[in-house]
C-alpha cells in the first residue's frame, strides 16, 4: 500500500500544479484579450474618423472626372463639327 499512496500523492500534487498553472495562464490570456480588444476599438474609432476623408475625396475624384468627360465630350462635338464643315 505505501507504493500506491506515493504515487497517488504525487499525481495529485501534479494536477493541482497542472491547474495552477491553467488559471495563470488563463487570467493572462484574459488580460491580453483585454488589451487586444482596448487596441481595436480604438483603431476601429480611428478608421472611422478618416472614412470621412476618404469619403470626399471619392466624392471630388467622381466630380473631377464627369467635368473633365464633358469637357473631352464638347471638344471633341466641336472637332467633329469643324471636320464636317470642310467636307
Amino acid at each position: 500500500m505505501g507504493a500506491n499512496s506515493v504515487l497517488l500523492t504525487i499525481l495529485l500534487v501534479l494536477c493541482s500544479v497542472l491547474v495552477v498553472f491553467l488559471i495563470v495562464g488563463s487570467i493572462k490570456l484574459l488580460y491580453t484579450i483585454d488589451k487586444m480588444n482596448v487596441l481595436l476599438n480604438d483603431i476601429e474609432r480611428k478608421l472611422k474618423s478618416v472614412n470621412g476623408v476618404f469619403t470626399a475625396i471619392d466624392t471630388v475624384t467622381d466630380t473631377v472626372a464627369t467635368i473633365g468627360e464633358t469637357i473631352v465630350g464638347k471638344a471633341l462635338f466641336m472637332v467633329e463639327k469643324l471636320f464636317k464643315k470642310k467636307k
